[in-house]
């Protein structure tokens, strides 16, 4: 299996995904058969993170295959060392290791002494000297010889053993090649070191040196030591220069693509379109070289496993790509969820030629890349498409968990999942377990008492992860999950979870109306006229009359256009049997004493009035009593308090950035299901009374104040 946290080059022709092997191959079928080399250089040049190692390996396994018996390997670490007179030392040294190893008494001590010697030699050299054995090796080292004696013993005159030398090497019928790779991890005065030193002491007979260095960098090294040699100094020491075949894009692609689908996983095929436009568009541009895709590999094998299927894989590589290769664009992404989540709606196209939307994303990125940033950040945020989309494609994106959905955003960049998300596995087992009544119950109750960063629960999370997916759930297991929904709505229907502000999305009682609609999509009015006469059998009260009069109100007169009978909740013959059902629930909580302290009170009284066809009888039969009850008016005055919300649109200046929210008292004088006059005059008598805790006197004050408000014509005065 891959290792995707090693860096390392490639061993083996198995593992050469970029078709180098040819190459590698020719290469090396080149330098068995240079005969009598003396110093010949081959270099081989790249730039970086093109794989120069990966094809030195596969190099150095075509010459071991051949078992060429006259042809000795040895490899020179370079950058194991640091310092000129530490280079040339270990050049030294490894010079006589191999030497050694395959000649042994034939050589013996010359090249310890030729090392000594040509370190006494001192730093007299000028450019002049620079490509003499003596001159080149002085100017390398300096003054060394305290060090070099630690390593050498004394011996003969420089000129004397590398004459002697060179002649038992030249009577040789083996040929020894020196292998210099990653000479690009040198600072350029070391690099340069090291080419005067193949050029000078290592020329020799039978001796062969493949420098393997990314040849632009190398030539700004010399111009900036040697500004008169400009070229010419690397063609004077290397006789062949070979350079690295780009990978075919071919190759890179299926590399990356394949890494992708072991480390995450095969994609959905639905999906397959969309990461294939993202890979092209975004990732693709920037991953050029082996070494970039090794990179990837690496981030991605650290990155998606503490979000694996949490996430879309489209958006993952695309923001991936850009942490490593725009950073500035990464972070100017992460700080901007606000402006960069959700979508343009299809009337506000803009300007297609305005990219000022652009601007501050671009601001840090290379000139050169703002084509393919500008891409990526529409690819990713269709809020800077130039088209605008409907909420059915805002549904569709939720379902893929994109980076443009408000609630997965943070996901991306926490490595975790956002407060506002559901892992996968919790929403496959709700779906699986959809018929599950006891199991659905239990979770969203255990979901109202879980709370947010947000101050909310659970709750609408759950409803909007169901009503996301809802396609998924299997037919047969849609009415066990909404009578079971359906049987604990007041109980989770919670205050907190209600929408406030100008940005409000709803409240738990508008979301199960998402949901039914969603989960029925296809039904025939009559297999819905079914399913929801049997599903609102152990109904909550809330839900139970709300749903009741929605029904009621498909078949309105009053709607402002004609309605399609496939857009209604049931058939209009059966909505008396829904009515029945509502108004009996309501007597029964009225005579036990629960639809006082029923959260919905007042919408209850009034929705009780419509299913009444406007007669108030029954209902002020119920509620005149109250009236002389203290606990009920605190109850009906809070009841009766709401808020509104409102923002300055800046029409004759700045407008307001955060919306104000108001007071007010939700009754009027054409409020007839209670006794008003009654109502007000007992409020103020428990208002002036003295008697009430202060949580409640509060209540009353607020309520008394507001209606006051309301009366004289200023309801719009803030809090």
């Amino acid at each position: 299996m891959t290792n995707y946290f090693n860096d390392s080059p490639i061993e083996t022709p198995e593992d050469d995904q970029y078709g180098m092997l040819p190459f590698a191959a020719s290469l090396a079928k080149s330098i068995r058969n240079i005969q009598s080399p003396i110093g010949t250089t081959i270099a081989l040049s790249g730039a970086w993170g093109s794989g120069k190692s990966s094809t030195v390996n596969l190099i150095r396994g075509e010459l071991e295959k051949a078992k060429d018996s006259t042809l000795v390997i040895s490899d020179f670490k370079c950058w194991w060392y640091r310092g000129e007179e530490a280079l040339a030392l270990a050049f030294l040294q490894n010079l006589n290791a191999i030497l050694n190893d395959t000649l042994a008494d034939k050589v013996k001590d010359l090249v310890p002494n030729l090392g000594r010697g040509l370190l006494q030699a001192g730093p007299v050299v000028g450019a002049a000297a620079a490509f003499t054995p003596i001159g080149a090796w002085a100017a390398v080292t300096g003054a060394g010889l305290s060090f070099a004696k630690r390593f050498f013993p004394e011996g003969a005159t420089v000129e004397k053993t590398f004459l002697e030398l060179a002649k038992i090497l030249e009577e040789e019928d083996r040929r020894f090649l020196i292998i210099i790779d990653d000479i690009d991890r040198l600072s350029p005065d070391e690099a340069l070191a090291i080419f005067r030193l193949v050029k000078s002491v290592g020329r020799l007979p039978n001796v062969m040196y493949l420098l393997v260095f990314d040849r632009e960098l190398a030539e700004k090294a010399v111009k900036e030591r040697y500004p008169s040699e400009g070229p010419h100094f690397l063609e004077k020491i290397v006789q062949a220069s070979f350079e690295l075949p780009p990978p075919l894009r071919t190759d890179l692609n299926h590399a990356i693509l394949t890494s992708i689908e072991k480390i995450c996983g095969a994609p959905d095929e639905t999906q397959v379109k969309r990461i294939l436009n993202v890979f092209h568009d975004v990732v693709a541009p920037y991953l050029t070289t082996p070494r970039h895709v090794a990179r990837f590999q690496n981030a991605i094998s650290v990155t998606w496993p503490a979000i694996a299927d949490e996430i879309s894989l489209a958006d993952f590589i695309a923001l991936e790509t850009i942490r490593l290769y725009e950073p500035s664009l990464f972070h100017k992404i992460r700080s901007n969820r606000a402006g960069l989540c959700g979508s343009r709606d299809r009337n506000d196209r803009g300007d297609p030629r305005d990219d000022e939307r652009f601007s501050l994303f671009l601001r840090d990125v290379d000139e050169k890349n703002h084509d393919t940033a500008k891409l990526a950040l529409q690819r990713l945020f269709p809020r800077l498409e130039e088209m605008g989309y409907g909420p059915e494609w805002r549904s569709s994106w939720d379902a893929e968990r994109r980076i443009c959905i408000e609630a997965h955003f943070d996901t991306y960049f926490r490595l975790s999942l956002s407060s506002e998300a559901l892992s996968m596995e919790r929403i496959s087992e709700l779906i699986e377990r959809a018929d599950d009544c006891e199991f659905i119950q239990k979770t969203f109750l255990e979901a109202a008492t879980m709370k947010r960063r947000t101050g909310t629960s659970m709750v609408p999370v759950l409803l909007d992860e169901l009503n996301t997916h809802a396609k998924k759930i299997e037919k047969d297991k849609v009415e066990p999950l909404l009578g079971a929904l359906f049987e604990i709505h007041d109980d989770i229907d919670l205050d907190i979870d209600k929408d406030r502000g100008m940005m409000g999305m709803g409240n738990t009682t508008l979301r199960y109306h998402w949901l039914i609609r969603r989960l029925t999509e296809g039904y025939t009015l009559d297999e819905k006229s079914r399913l929801y006469m049997s599903t609102i059998k152990q109904a909550s009260l809330g839900w139970l009359v709300d749903f009741v009069h929605s029904a009621k109100d498909d078949y309105s007169e009053k709607k402002d256009r004609p309605q399609r009978e496939e857009d209604c909740l049931t058939r209009e013959d059966v909505i008396p049997g829904f009515v029945d059902r509502a108004l009996n629930a309501i007597r029964v909580a009225s005579n036990d004493g629960s639809l006082l302290h029923h959260q919905d009170l007042i919408s209850i009284l009034f929705m009780w009035r419509g299913f009444l066809d406007g007669d108030v009888g029954e209902i002020r039969a119920w509620t005149d009593p109250l009236m002389d009850d203290d606990d009920a008016l605190v109850i009906f005055a809070k009841a009766f308090t709401g808020e509104s919300w409102s923002q300055g649109i800046g029409m004759f200046g700045l407008g307001d950035n955060v919306a104000t929210r108001t007071i007010r008292a939700q009754i009027d004088e054409n409020v007839d299901v209670i006794d008003l006059a009654a109502f007000r005059s007992g409020l103020e008598r428990l208002q002036k009374g003295g008697t009430l805790s202060e949580e409640k006197q509060a209540i009353v004050d607020v309520f008394l104040d507001a209606w006051q408000r309301r009366r004289d014509g200023q309801d719009e005065l803030s809090e």
